[in-house]
């Protein structure tokens, strides 16, 4: 089995949302506010911290992975 690439640190938080597939403004600031999608992974890692990216980053695809998986609303048509 092939393994995943890491991600880059030089990737913009807008395509690094579109990269794993999520809703734009998933990636947050710790304060709450959406991240610009201009700003790069590695410049939030500098402010954050790695263990507080890591954490988002798993908390989001958790979050989204069951999103994916949900089965949709049944009609009664």
């Amino acid at each position: 089995m092939a393994q995943q690439r890491r991600t880059r640190k030089d990737i913009q938080v807008g395509n690094l949302e579109k990269k794993k597939d999520l809703q734009p403004g998933t990636i947050r600031n710790t304060d709450g506010s959406d991240s610009r999608s201009g700003k790069e992974l590695g410049t939030l890692q500098s402010e954050y911290g790695q263990q507080a990216m890591e954490g988002m980053l798993e908390e989001t695809s958790e979050d989204n992975h069951l999103e994916k998986t949900a089965e949709p609303p049944k009609s009664d048509l």
